[in-house]
């Protein structure tokens, strides 16, 4: 433990990277939680086995984080000591509106020199979860993908980047012409850098189209600079209640 000798200075470390995991868990942005954890990670919801690897970290808590609308997680009680903490919290999640809630009580492992989590185990109020969450989970896995595509179209109205890209799965690729962006932290990037663009707030759509149980095809149109209008058809795909393709294909510009 070289460079930190002092238990007060592990301590602290260990309750900052706790707390930045927590924080990047509440914003719903994938990268950050990513940042955040340790490339070995793991976590486990007792008695379920855990999820070994970053990545399998990611996956385990992609839906809830991106399904809900709010994400705060209320801590009660911290006891820090040494690179581990006992976190008793109440994670709770806004889905369509609603508030659900569920008791943790969780034990986090630190990894000093790259100051991320290592490991969570959590116990969880299993009984509570099944009744309540995982039937609302179910349902919006199970979602029409003209719905799922119409809230994505709502959403890009926000202006918000995390809540366009939270319609996307962790693995969709976007194509456009010759550019393609794969991943779900690319499509935030990207949805991060589009979004700047004022010209955005005259993009309109003509018709929303579902092309069969897991197309849809939406016509837009989009006001330029002066009289120029650009317009295009996007392609989307959808699986489990996220979009996992886009394809954009742009028609030739028109005064």
């Amino acid at each position: 433990m070289s460079g930190y000798d002092a238990p007060v200075e592990i301590e602290s470390i260990t309750r900052e990277a706790i707390e930045t995991l927590l924080e990047a868990i509440e914003s719903r942005d994938l990268r950050s939680v990513r940042r955040a954890l340790h490339p070995t990670a793991s976590w486990q919801n007792v008695p379920h086995p855990a999820a070994e690897g970053r990545e399998a970290v990611i996956a385990l808590l992609d839906g809830i984080l991106c399904f809900s609308e709010r994400v705060q997680w209320d801590v009660l009680r911290t006891s820090v000591d040494g690179t581990s903490a006992s976190v008793e919290r109440v994670d709770r999640f806004w889905l369509q509106g609603d508030e659900y809630a569920v008791a943790c009580h969780g034990i986090f492992s630190v990894d000093i020199a790259t100051r991320t989590v290592i490991s969570v185990r959590d116990y969880v109020d299993v009984g509570e979860w099944r009744q309540r969450v995982s039937p609302m989970l179910s349902k919006m896995a199970s979602r029409p993908s003209l719905d799922v595509v119409s809230a994505h179209l709502e959403a890009i109205k926000t202006g918000v980047p995390l809540t366009v890209a939270a319609h996307y799965a962790l693995d969709a690729t976007i194509e456009c012409s010759a550019s393609k962006v794969v991943g779900w932290d690319g499509i935030a990037d990207y949805y991060a850098a589009v979004g700047t663009q004022p010209e955005l707030r005259t993009l309109a759509w003509d018709f929303v189209e579902s092309k069969g149980r897991d197309a849809v095809a939406v016509d837009w149109r989009l006001s330029a600079v002066g009289d120029t209008m650009r317009s295009g058809r996007d392609h989307y795909e959808v699986r489990d209640g996220r979009i996992i393709y886009l394809m954009t294909t742009l028609q030739l510009n028109a005064p």
